[in-house]
């Protein structure tokens, strides 16, 4: 099993580890709902090390875009240098191979994160089919840190110049290797830095000291599914389209490797939000179930909410069910529940203001 180059870091705070996509990750450092609460109110980082940075670069802007619109979900025509998307990568059949991140840092070099447990696949992805027109650079020797909540910003600006030039969803490479995106995984303001190993333990162990909360796994999937995030594996695979998978906004009508046909073929299912009105906790692959008692989907990801006190979680039912009452069906128990078509945490996140 593999190890992010922070391990170290985490042993000396007595974390406990779990195994995620092939590497001992931190799964807490102590009670979850702190972690949880830390985000949300203050800041917490997490180790993301095992996620892959890859940095694309070309002759001309005009082939970045060529390249990556053959296997993207969202067209990246409109990208513009310090801007970032969030973005999916198409197989043959329209199904996902990842989703992932695609950061401008100039018309020449982009720069694209990868899941951790598909990293060696998007690479593979990547150099089947844009290799032609970009050169694919995968990082080495780095870290990988998300700093999150209302209060990243006061202790990232302390390591790094001109954050608040700096809005959700745009990014910058302030030198060679290192890396900057305003964005995450919590619905809060934060950032996600990529650098060198030595100047990521650095980085990690002075926001330690400043009063960031180091936060593993376990947190970083609560404060996820609070802001009806999609984790790949969960709500998203090989076999789902945008459109199943809870991820339909991103998706435009372009030329890729996925024909129109599989793309816009009507979807008999779809993901989405829902809370629980009584007492429970809902788990992936509970059934989801109708007032008589007739399956129409299943949990995809489920969690408690510390933030607002109750369970929730994802679901694919299908589409002719979302207008009738539905119930998780916990333990033999039909347990009513509500669907959220937006996330019920407000959020920090910092949008650049409308011109």
């Amino acid at each position: 099993m593999k190890s992010t180059p922070l391990f170290d870091e985490h042993k000396k705070l007595n974390a406990k580890f779990t195994e995620f996509a092939g590497y001992n990750m931190p799964v807490s450092y102590g009670a979850v709902k702190d972690e949880v609460t830390a985000v949300r109110e203050r800041a917490g980082m997490f180790d993301v090390s095992h996620m892959l940075p890859i940095s694309l670069k070309a002759d001309s802007r005009d082939k970045l875009v060529q390249g990556l619109n053959r296997i993207c979900v969202r067209a990246t025509d409109k990208l513009k240098a310090g801007k970032a998307q969030y973005n999916a990568l198409y197989n043959e059949n329209a199904g996902l191979v990842d989703d992932i991140t695609i950061s401008a840092i100039t018309d020449t070099h982009w720069m694209m994160v990868a899941n951790a447990g598909n990293r060696d696949a998007d690479v593979a992805h990547l150099r089947k089919h844009v290799a032609d027109l970009i050169q694919i650079e995968p990082w080495e020797n780095y870290t990988l840190i998300a700093v999150q909540g209302p209060k990243a910003h006061e202790h990232v600006a302390k390591h790094f110049a001109d954050l608040d030039s700096m809005y959700y969803y745009e990014a910058r490479l302030p030198k060679p290797k290192t890396f900057v995106a305003r964005m995450g995984y919590t619905g809060e303001d934060g950032f996600e830095i990529a650098c060198d190993v030595a100047e990521g333990v650095k980085l990690w162990q002075a926001l330690q000291t400043s009063g960031v909360s180091p936060c593993g796994l376990a947190s970083r999937d609560v404060l996820r599914l609070e802001s009806l995030m999609p984790l790949y594996g969960h709500e998203l695979s090989t076999t789902l389209r945008p459109q199943e998978s809870g991820i339909a906004f991103i998706y435009n009508d372009h030329d890729c490797i996925a024909p129109r046909e599989a793309r816009e073929k009507p979807a008999a299912e779809v993901t989405c939000g829902f809370h629980m009105t009584s007492e429970g906790v809902p788990r992936q692959g509970y059934a989801i179930v109708t007032a008589d008692g007739n399956r129409v989907g299943e949990v995809t990801s489920g969690t408690f909410s510390f933030t607002k006190n109750y369970g929730m979680g994802m679901m694919r039912i299908s589409i002719a069910s979302k207008a009738q009452s539905l119930f998780v069906e916990i333990r033999g128990e039909k347990k009513p529940i509500v669907i959220l078509e937006k996330t019920p945490i407000s959020g920090s996140v910092r949008r650049r203001p409308k011109a």
